[in-house]
């Protein structure tokens, strides 16, 4: 990350003129093979893309806004590149305002014998959805899209946000050729800037704009700023990632002070004692924490006698996560407040884990709210507080000098553990009494599935037996999401069971399933295709049956992000299978034992026959929850090796008896 502070943004050297020049007319050539972009293999390619911010006075609100202009020239490449004529812009609300599309026009462009034709895009075709009361978008699809179609839109946003004025991303998912982006910033702010990847700007041009902005009756001098940046390469994502938006080349404001109309200045970059003392005097923060008696009073008394710990600090995270279920809104302060939350059985993210800081001190364990960044949010600043960064809140509990991290919105998330959106680097420990810190947001237990198989093989083919299923950590957070997205487990089953062609469920069943501190263990008695019937003397056939490792799922030829798991995970196979009489080995896949350096990783491959009996044990250990860049390759070997391994099959000669 490259950090450019612009001590003032007012430039008073002479500098040339950079100004986002307007599109070039449409002609043939604009559809011609583009020979000089990124990514020759891209269904889609932004041709030409450019913005303009500024800030200034609006009519209609008659307040200060931030205006932006978007235009952008896309080419389809291919079919799947259509979804790139589909549009959609986020619009946030700041306080009670919310940004607003103030234009929005569009035209698909075709070469059709020769001529260039036009379709616009009609107002009726542009439509806003509310999403939550924090947030709209407004959508629309462009018309008569063809292979080859070139699409250009342009829209004007007015937003209220003049603390992180206007982010630009250079990069996106389809190669760029252009993009420019230009800024008009008034002398009276003073902004951080910072360019995010790992991409460097081509151009950076600057102006003294003068009078550009009335202010306090007169008018001051602008900065107007052009960055350029060209042959962009697509970004592109891959599993065990967080949000894009961290790595992409990117360039962000964050208001640092401004002169307000009284002649003084007002500063928006505070110290993180500023932000500590905020949050703790806040009512919908700190304010809920005073309110241990009002929990002790409503707490069963039999939870207040637990004498171990964190036997009672479970208890209490029980107690809260069965009686405020979550209304679906993040949020790092209480919505409705903690009593009404309890009152109603329902709250926001800050309502339930305030409510379970609160009950926790009522129950006499150390406990302090951890404000958090989650992984589609991105991650927050490090360098200095911006509390806009943070948007959900859980709970550091003290137990025998250690934190545990609690979140208590989900009944399936056992004390103890985090779900996956709120591993994101670090959260910031608030304390009453001293200076906030950063800790580290981990999840402790391992990720766990394990699959047990003990069955006899027949001459039809046919491999009958019972198979069992045991998860833990978020493999089984996991599961368990995915079992109660149906009606009943036995349709769950009947699904299961479709999406395994070769297996055939003849009974079931689900234990653990209501208790997330507790193995997640599914029984299966299954009859499995593993061959075809034995005509000849030769037999073929791998026991590894479910859950094989087909796909490496990682596949970038080089990756400059971290992957991050949220967790160690494991997964472990050991299949036992009675073979019939006659039937005898005559090949089988090599044992293995590789280790990636440090004991980061291994894979474990083990077979035997014993009193006609084939053993096969399997195991998978990630031993990093986070690996980085430098570790990729040896990851991507490591699965590209299991993915080999994986199929080849045992060999066994058959006589019959």
């Amino acid at each position: 990350m490259k950090l450019l502070t612009l001590i003032s943004l007012l430039l008073y050297s002479a500098v040339a003129v950079a100004q986002v020049k307007d599109f070039p007319p449409m002609s043939a050539v604009s559809f011609e093979q583009i020979g000089d972009y990124p990514d020759k293999d891209a269904n889609a390619v932004v041709l030409l893309e450019t913005g303009k911010t500024h800030m200034d006075i609006s009519d209609r609100d008659n307040a200060l806004r931030v205006f932006h202009t978007y235009k952008v020239r896309i080419k389809i490449l291919s079919q799947e590149g259509f979804d790139h004529a589909n549009f959609t812009i986020p619009l946030y609300s700041f306080g009670r305002t919310f940004e607003y599309i103030d234009e929005v026009i569009g035209k698909t462009y075709n070469l059709e014998n020769g001529r260039i034709t036009e379709t616009p895009l009609e107002r009726k075709a542009i439509i806003t959805e509310n999403q939550s009361e924090f947030l709209k978008l407004t959508k629309f699809t462009m018309p008569n899209i063809q292979v080859g179609s070139i699409i250009e839109i342009q829209y004007n946003l007015v937003s209220p946000d003049i603390f992180n004025f206007r982010s630009w991303q250079f990069q996106s998912d389809i190669p760029k050729i252009r993009s420019e982006y230009n800024v008009r910033i008034p002398a009276i702010s003073n902004y951080n800037v910072t360019l995010k990847g790992g991409f460097k700007l081509e151009d950076t041009k600057s102006k003294r704009e003068g009078g550009c902005f009335a202010f306090g009756g007169q008018r001051v001098d602008c900065s107007n700023i052009t960055y350029t940046m060209s042959n962009i390469p697509a970004f592109k994502e891959e599993a065990f990632m967080l949000a894009p938006k961290n790595y992409i080349s990117a360039i962000n404001f964050e208001l640092v002070e401004m002169t307000n109309p009284r002649g003084g200045v007002d500063k928006f970059t505070k110290a993180w004692k500023d932000v500590d003392q905020e949050l703790m005097t806040d009512r919908s923060f700190g304010g809920q924490l005073k309110k241990t008696d009002y929990f002790k009073s409503k707490m069963d008394p039999s939870i207040l006698e637990i004498k171990d710990t964190h036997a009672r600090a479970a208890a209490v995270y029980q107690w809260i996560n069965k009686n405020i279920r979550l209304n679906n809104v993040y949020g790092k302060y209480a919505q409705q407040g903690v009593e009404d939350a309890l009152e109603r059985k329902s709250g926001n993210v800050g309502d339930i884990n305030l409510a379970l800081i609160t009950a926790l001190q009522a129950a006499d364990i150390e406990c302090y709210p951890v404000i958090l960044s989650t992984r589609n949010n991105g991650l927050p600043h490090d360098l200095h507080p911006v509390l806009t960064d943070f948007n959900y809140v859980i709970a550091a509990v003290k137990v025998n000098d250690n934190f545990i991290l609690a979140d208590a919105t989900d009944p399936l998330i056992a004390f103890g553990q985090l779900p996956l959106h709120c591993i994101n680097g670090k959260g910031r420990i608030i304390y009453s009494r001293k200076s906030s810190e950063w800790i580290e947001l981990t999840n402790n237990t391992v990720s766990l599935s394990e699959y047990n198989f003990h069955g006899k093989l027949g001459l039809d083919g046919k491999l009958k037996g019972k198979l069992t299923i045991s998860s833990t950590g978020l493999d089984a957070l996991n599961k368990r999401k995915d079992i109660i997205s149906y009606p009943s487990f036995e349709e769950y089953v009947e699904n299961f069971d479709e999406k395994l062609s070769h297996i055939s469920i003849h009974q079931s069943a689900l234990h653990g399933q209501d208790t997330p501190d507790q193995l997640l263990i599914e029984e299966y008695e299954v009859d499995i295709n593993l061959m075809s019937p034995v005509q000849s003397n030769k037999v073929l056939f791998n026991p590894i049956f479910i859950s094989r490792i087909t796909k490496n799922p990682f596949n970038l030829d080089e990756r400059t992000y971290d992957v991050d798991l949220g967790a160690q995970d494991t997964e472990k196979h050991h299949i036992e299978i009675e073979l019939p009489e006659g039937m005898t080995l005559s090949q089988s896949p090599k044992s293995m034992n590789m280790v990636l350096p440090q004991n980061s990783a291994r894979f474990y491959y083990n077979s035997k026959i014993a009193d006609n009996k084939l053993v096969v044990t399997q195991q998978l250990a990630l031993n990093k929850a986070i690996y980085t860049s430098d570790e990729y390759f040896g990851l991507k070997e490591l699965f590209s090796r299991i993915i080999q391994h994986m199929q080849l099959d045992f060999e066994f000669n058959y006589q019959a008896q």
